[in-house]
C-alpha cells in the first residue's frame, strides 16, 4: 500500500504537535520514524491509525482519502501496534486476543479460517506453545509479540508500530524486526515503525523521517540522513561511527569529564 502524507497538521489546544509533515511511502517499504522524545513522532501514528483527527492536511492510501474512509474499512488496511501493550492486559487468552485481531476484516461470527489465520500467525511470531496463556501471566515482551500478532492477523496492507521492540531482549528484538522486514520484503506490507534504536533503522529501514519539534528535519534513506550533524541537533549526542560490511553504524561518545 502507497501512503502518502501531505502538511499533516495536529494542534492540542494552543500547541502544535505537527507542523505541515509530509511523507510518501512506497508499496512494501520499510520506514523508520525517529526522533527525540516529545517529537510528534506517536501522534503522527495515531493520526494515520484514525486514533486521532488531524487539524488540517491530507492522507491518502493508494490514492484513496484515509481520513474520509469508514473505519471499518481502514481497519482491514492498517495494523496498529501501541506503545503501551501493559494496559490492555484482559482477561483473554493469547490465542482469543489474536482472534480478536480478525473482527475488523468482516461483520459475521470468526470461522475457522480466521482461527488458522490466527495460529500461523502465532507460530511466525513464536508465541504458538502461549496460545492458551492468559495475557496476564505473559512478560512485557511476550504481551508486546502477541499484540504484533493481534494487528498481523489482519492482514493488513499497512503494519504501524510505536515502538514494537521496546520490551523485547536482544534476541525478540531481532525477530521482530526480521518478521517486519519479511512482511515488507515478502508480502508487500508498507510498514511505518518508531524505532529509538538508531543502528536498528540503519539496519532494517528503507527510509527514515527524522522529527525534530514537529516538522521532518530529515527523510530519505537511514544511513544518508543520521549524520553527526543531525545527531547533535535531535538528540544532543555526538557520535561516531565504524563500518561494517559496508555501512556505517552509530557509535555514541561516552561523557569523559572535562
Amino acid at each position: 500500500m502507497n501512503l502518502r502524507v501531505k502538511d499533516l497538521c495536529f494542534r492540542y489546544k494552543t500547541r502544535v504537535i505537527l507542523d505541515k509533515v509530509s511523507l510518501e511511502l512506497p508499496s512494501g517499504s520499510f520506514c523508520a520514524l525517529l526522533g527525540a522524545n516529545g517529537a510528534g513522532k506517536s501522534t503522527l501514528i495515531k493520526c494515520i491509525s484514525g486514533i486521532l483527527r488531524p487539524s488540517s492536511g491530507e492522507i491518502e492510501a493508494d490514492g484513496e482519502d484515509l481520513l474520509g474512509m469508514p473505519q471499518r474499512k481502514r481497519a482491514r488496511l492498517l495494523g496498529y501496534v501501541p506503545q503501551n501493550t501493559q494496559a490492555e492486559a484482559s482477561g483473554l487468552n493469547v490465542m482469543e486476543t489474536v482472534l480478536s485481531g480478525r473482527l475488523a476484516c468482516h461483520e459475521g461470527r470468526l470461522n475457522q479460517q480466521d482461527r488458522e489465520i490466527a495460529m500461523e500467525v502465532l507460530e511466525e511470531m513464536n508465541l504458538g506453545g502461549l496460545a492458551f496463556r492468559g495475557l496476564n501471566q505473559l512478560s512485557g515482551g511476550e504481551r508486546q509479540r502477541v499484540f504484533i500478532a493481534r494487528a498481523m492477523a489482519r492482514r493488513p496492507k499497512m503494519m504501524l508500530l510505536d515502538e514494537p521492540t521496546s520490551n523485547l531482549d536482544l534476541r525478540y528484538q531481532q525477530e521482530t524486526l526480521d518478521l517486519l522486514k519479511q512482511l515488507s520484503v515478502e508480502k508487500r506490507v508498507t510498514i511505518l515503525a518508531i524505532l529509538h534504536d538508531l543502528n536498528a533503522a540503519i539496519a532494517y529501514g528503507d527510509q527514515a523521517a527524522l522529527l525534530k519539534d514537529g516538522k521532518i528535519f530529515r527523510w530519505g534513506p537511514p544511513e544518508e540522513i543520521l549524520g553527526e550533524r543531525e545527531i547533535w541537533e535531535v538528540f544532543q549526542v555526538r557520535a561516531a561511527f565504524a563500518r561494517l560490511e559496508n555501512t556505517n553504524y552509530i557509535v555514541p561518545r561516552p561523557w569523559k569529564g572535562k
